[in-house]
């Protein structure tokens, strides 16, 4: 066995530094930011695995990072669930950036090990589309992503966990992670800490969608 063929053909888990992994995840979806997608191992966020978004602060735009993927889902009548947001979404704003609010799902549970378990169980039961589950604590024990990305892997949608930045430093399953920072001008930087495949260590800037005025 002296090829990168037959050396990556043992898991799909293995991929070379210098290069794109092979089949490494169930799919992926676009984020609906065309320089974003190209810096992504599958050219969008990652079914069927984490995706940990780290920040230091709430409120700086992550939600609107992900408004193209929830517009996408609740299009196709995909449900997406909100698991203790910070902040209480504002349901006008969402619909006007084009989301179907019938397909949305708002989650509040008090203590961790709680959101821990309904997020595994809703990972477990695939009948959601999308995940949206922020855990603000940054001394998690490693098992417990771990267990998540395990679950992850029964999940045919994409799973987001925001956590915050000082968390960055420490051991995660999450195949990606990116730390967000935030801009002027409706402006977010991103930096991939953790990828499939070669690093990419500069930030990269993304214009936040705005809202769409209706007459």
């Amino acid at each position: 066995m002296d090829s990168k063929q037959d050396l990556l053909g043992l898991s799909p888990q293995l991929w070379w530094a210098d290069g794109w992994p092979q089949n490494a995840v169930q799919g992926s979806i676009t984020s609906g930011f065309e320089a974003l997608d190209q810096e992504l191992p599958a050219r969008g966020w990652p079914c069927g695995a984490l995706s940990e978004l780290l920040s230091n602060q709430t409120g700086i735009g992550e939600l609107r990072l992900l408004v193209p993927v929830m517009r996408q889902l609740t299009s196709q009548q995909k449900t997406v669930m909100l698991m203790n947001p910070p902040m209480l979404p504002y349901g006008p704003t969402l619909a006007s950036h084009g989301i179907d609010l019938k397909h949305l799902i708002l989650l509040k549970a008090k203590h961790v090990p709680d959101r821990l378990w309904a997020v595994e169980q809703c990972l477990r039961s695939n009948s959601l589309g999308c995940i949206l589950a922020w855990l603000p604590q940054s001394d998690l024990r490693p098992e417990v992503l771990r267990r998540l990305q395990l679950s992850a892997q029964q999940f045919e949608g994409p799973i987001f966990v925001f956590r915050p930045s000082m968390a960055q430093g420490q051991v995660s399953a999450a195949p990606l992670r990116v730390l967000l920072l935030p801009r002027p001008r409706q402006r977010l930087a991103l930096r991939i800490l953790k990828r499939r495949g070669p690093l990419h260590g500069d930030y990269l800037e993304i214009d936040l969608p705005q809202p769409c005025l209706r007459r």
